[in-house]
């Protein structure tokens, strides 16, 4: 089990790292907590296994009630061909912001590894447009190790309004084994730990600000349904998969 020593190690010590995005993450949730005091929604999107994060965020125990899911099933997980293809398709996401019910400050999380292929680019570009404050989950590392498909050269680092670097390595692999086999992937976890930070921290917010914030509960909790009917009322319409 000495492979899974270290990789539980990589992942503990990028973990630490996270530390470093505190301001970061301080400022986009007082953004965040603005915007919901406003009756904004939270918006979050991810293509491929970036999305995984995204839906993870969206109707979660414990988690913001007003987040709403930019899901697009041509760029799930399971088809990694066509994800691939249309991920690096220019104008794929311009036509998905334009598509969605996004209103002048709200706040979209975009959620992408590397950052660097059209699609999260030019949704994040024209979200901008439409006056929506932009955060990316992305990682550094990768990103300016890596050529830019955006027809312009830019990456996702480059149009958003605040970065939550991942930390996460070139490729998504920390360690090799005995034969040289490299794996380990991390981008996942630390974006679902930044994602749910930052909705912590906009409770926090919130909560400073003699605002209760609007969290889910359990609904195997004996007063899960009834609590989270409440909660998600006033949001009724603006979010996607709605239970």
């Amino acid at each position: 089990m000495k492979s899974v020593e270290k990789y539980r190690s990589s992942v503990l010590e990028l973990v630490r790292r996270g530390a470093e995005e505190t301001e970061h993450l301080d400022e986009a949730s007082r953004v965040l907590a603005r915007s919901l005091q406003d009756g904004g929604v939270l918006h979050v999107f991810g293509s491929g296994h970036s999305m995984l994060p995204a839906i993870d965020a969206t109707f979660r125990a414990g988690g913001l009630a007003p987040v709403n899911l930019l899901h697009d099933p041509a760029l799930a997980p399971w088809e990694p061909t066509r994800v691939s293809r249309i991920e690096r398709l220019p104008g794929y996401g311009t036509a998905i912001a334009e598509l969605q019910d996004l209103r002048r400050g709200e706040v979209l999380v975009i959620v992408s590894h590397s950052g660097i292929n059209p699609v999260p680019v030019q949704l994040a570009e024209e979200a901008h447009r439409m006056g929506v404050f932009v955060v990316a989950i992305t990682s550094r590392e990768h990103s300016l190790a890596s050529r830019s498909r955006h027809p312009e050269g830019r990456r996702l680092l480059d149009v958003a309004d605040v970065v939550l670097d991942t930390h996460a390595p070139e490729g998504d692999v920390t360690i090799a084994l005995e034969d040289g086999t490299e794996t380990g992937p991390t981008s996942t976890i630390l974006a679902a730990l930044l994602l749910h930070s930052l909705a912590i921290g906009t409770m926090e917010q919130l909560s400073a600000a003699g605002v209760r914030p609007p969290v889910l509960r359990s609904m195997n909790r004996a007063d899960g349904d009834a609590t989270n009917e409440t909660v998600l009322a006033p949001f009724r319409g603006r979010l996607s998969r709605e239970p």
